[in-house]
């Protein structure tokens, strides 16, 4: 039986179509978009957990993204995802606790700040993600986890 395969053609392709939806949105609507698709695909990891390695539904409930990341980490799951999973966390937690501060912060002391740091960083966090679900729901449709 041949291995499933993808190439990094077809992911970026696929990436760049799924980013399309973002571009009628501000950038309030694509900071809720990302948080609210980041909770989804962390309870799809959860439900990895649950399915693959018999983890206790109860015991990871309230368990937030990196948490989850680093018990699929122990549990073995695919190293490549497992790097992509690593920079989503850091840019969850930035776009979470920090991103809308350093706005305000930024607009309060600069005159006519534009926002592009924050855009930039949003947008980079949003190709991540649309990457990693992607990838999640290809694996997850491939059987591909190990």
């Amino acid at each position: 039986m041949k291995e499933p395969s993808i190439t990094g053609k077809e992911i970026q392709d696929e990436v760049f179509k799924r980013l399309e939806k973002y571009n009628s949105l501000n950038f309030l609507e694509q900071f809720a978009m990302f948080m609210g698709r980041s909770q989804i695909l962390e309870i799809g990891l959860k439900s990895i957990l649950i399915s693959k390695y018999r983890t206790n539904p109860d015991q990871i409930d309230k368990w937030p993204l990196g948490v989850v990341k680093e018990e699929l980490k122990k549990q073995g799951l695919r190293s490549d995802f497992i790097s992509l999973l690593e920079s989503l966390v850091d840019h969850r937690n930035f776009i979470a606790h920090d991103l809308l501060a350093s706005q305000a912060i930024l607009h309060g002391i600069v005159n006519n700040y534009d926002g592009r740091f924050e855009v930039k960083a949003l947008q980079k966090a949003l190709f991540e993600l649309e990457q990693i679900i992607f990838l999640f729901y290809w694996t997850q449709e491939h059987n591909a986890w190990d």
